[in-house]
């Protein structure tokens, strides 16, 4: 709520910004939200990025514990909250970039394939890369952020 809500209203009481242009980004469980957030509000955001994501937390085993503790075990309840599962049922009315580290030490968890699949299915208009060498780190998103930001203004101001 206070991504979604919350915040754009405190931007837009505070400063002069259009709200109509809203694009949103994240890096790991922040890039899995930035993407759900994206297909969960459609029409809200014109585009969406994110770095490492968490894509398909209901098929691993660490993700299914956190969306238990959160969503309880009905697992329905856990579509809204998965990356690939709302690609695979609704999509994004915009573009996506998605960037993930082949040597993520998390990679496994990730599931970058899973989200690539249902990308592809859906034939959504999407950049998703990966690349080589790089981690989970602060210095991995800081390397690639430029082209996130560059990205997002394409969209903002097409």
């Amino acid at each position: 709520d206070y991504v979604a809500d919350d915040l754009p209203t405190l931007l837009g009481q505070n400063f002069a910004v259009d709200l109509t242009r809203q694009s949103i980004t994240g890096h790991s469980m922040g890039g899995h939200g930035a993407l759900t957030l994206a297909m969960g509000l459609p029409g809200r955001f014109r585009s969406v990025s994110a770095f490492s994501p968490i894509c398909h937390p209901s098929a691993s085993e660490w993700g299914r514990k956190q969306l238990t503790a959160y969503l309880g075990t009905d697992e329905s309840a856990w579509a809204a909250h998965d990356a690939t599962l709302m690609m695979r049922s609704a999509g994004f009315d915009g573009p996506m970039l998605v960037d993930t580290g082949t040597n993520d030490q998390f990679i496994d968890l990730l599931q970058p394939e899973a989200l690539a699949e249902a990308v592809n299915a859906r034939r959504q208009q999407a950049v998703l890369r990966l690349q080589p060498g790089y981690d989970h780190s602060y210095f991995f998103v800081s390397t690639f952020i430029e082209d996130h930001v560059t990205f997002h203004a394409n969209a903002l101001y097409a």
